[in-house]
């Protein structure tokens, strides 16, 4: 069989047998894999750079019948700065545990991958907001599996005065079906714009925006109830996220 060669980004590492590693790897052409890299904690070993957590790197790989084997690597950009600060930490650990959740093993995730990357690019370096980073990850995500809100009017009846937003529903309502269905909260015209800012903008121009304090709360909540929705999981890395940034 022969060898596979792709970029991925190690989204998480367990250490097996001695230096040998089990890696969770994003990849732009398979989806989120799993491979074992041997040896790879050894520190001289010419895998360890490439394999770290968070390395973005490109694999040789040799492909299994459930699990791949890392051939060889080379690194192509490290987020390893982010260790160093707990917070920072906690975004991207909690960002790379959604992914391998929820994407699996297939082909063309390359956009979301360059949205991935560009993520930790300010998860690591910007000095703006990052639970809006976090937010427009989190939509964006959505929209790549194809759960994108209806954002133009009421979900129901196509009412353009639509002042209610359910994620079950999958959009907007307006007073008389929220009234009806007796579901949906309230949304500022704000959150909703800047939800629709999102979702139509290219993955880079996606970041370049500023939210009120009370906005950015309500787009969490908002984001928040979507992905209770459509990714019914709950992951430890978040609450550990929101026990850093001092939540219940």
């Amino acid at each position: 069989m022969e060898l596979v060669k792709t970029c991925g980004v190690v989204i998480r590492r367990t250490k097996v047998k001695d230096n040998d590693l089990m890696l969770t790897i994003f990849t732009k052409d398979l989806g989120v894999i799993r491979a074992t890299a041997r040896g790879a904690c050894g520190f001289k070993n010419k895998l360890a750079a490439g394999t770290a957590l968070f390395a973005y790197s490109e694999f040789l790989l040799y492909p299994g019948r459930e699990i791949y084997k890392v051939n060889s690597c080379e690194l192509l950009e490290s987020f390893y700065s982010l260790t160093a600060n707990i917070e920072r930490l906690a975004f991207a650990t909690y960002i790379a545990d959604l992914t391998g959740y929820a994407v699996q093993e297939e082909g063309g995730t390359e956009r979301l991958l360059t949205l991935f990357l560009n993520t930790f690019y300010l998860f690591a370096k910007w000095g703006g907001e990052l639970r809006t980073v976090k937010c427009v990850y989190e939509l964006k995500l959505l929209d790549y599996l194809g759960f994108t809100p209806y954002l133009s009017g009421c979900v129901p009846c196509g009412n353009q005065e639509a002042p209610y937003f359910d994620a079950k529903e999958g959009g907007l309502l307006c007073k008389t079906c929220h009234g009806e269905m007796h579901r949906g909260r309230k949304i500022s015209i704000a959150c909703r714009d800047a939800m629709r800012y999102i979702f139509g903008s290219d993955d880079k121009r996606a970041f370049a925006f500023r939210l009120s304090p009370d906005v950015l709360e309500e787009l969490e909540g908002h984001t928040a109830a979507l992905l209770s929705a459509f990714i019914d999981h709950d992951f430890y890395s978040l609450t550990y996220l929101n026990t850093v940034l001092g939540r219940k």
